[in-house]
């Protein structure tokens, strides 16, 4: 319900990704986004037990399936997925 630059501003520092919107209306597992697309996790294993110990958030919603499709319906304002690793690292992913 914010506007976009504050939006921004309250994620200013926060590491960006920059993804494709073309892929995402087509759907991506969670696990490619995350490490593939965006390097939230350096590995699929890493995401996969965090995955499993409840530990993985997009837009402050649990990831409960490491192979969850991610599509553009994820996107805040058309354009923004907010991923969460653990309880204080965020990411803001951006769909271009």
């Amino acid at each position: 319900k914010l506007d976009e630059e504050t939006f921004l501003q309250v994620f200013e520092g926060v590491p960006t990704f920059d993804i494709s919107k073309e892929e995402l209306s087509g759907g991506i597992k969670a696990v490619d986004l995350l490490t593939e697309k965006a390097a939230v996790f350096p590995s699929k294993g890493e995401m996969r037990k965090t995955v499993q110990a409840g530990g993985v958030q997009i837009n402050k919603e649990k990831v409960e399936d490491f192979e969850a499709i991610i599509d553009s319906s994820y996107l805040v304002a058309n354009k923004y997925i907010i991923a969460q690793r653990g309880k204080k690292n965020y990411f803001l992913l951006i769909a271009k």
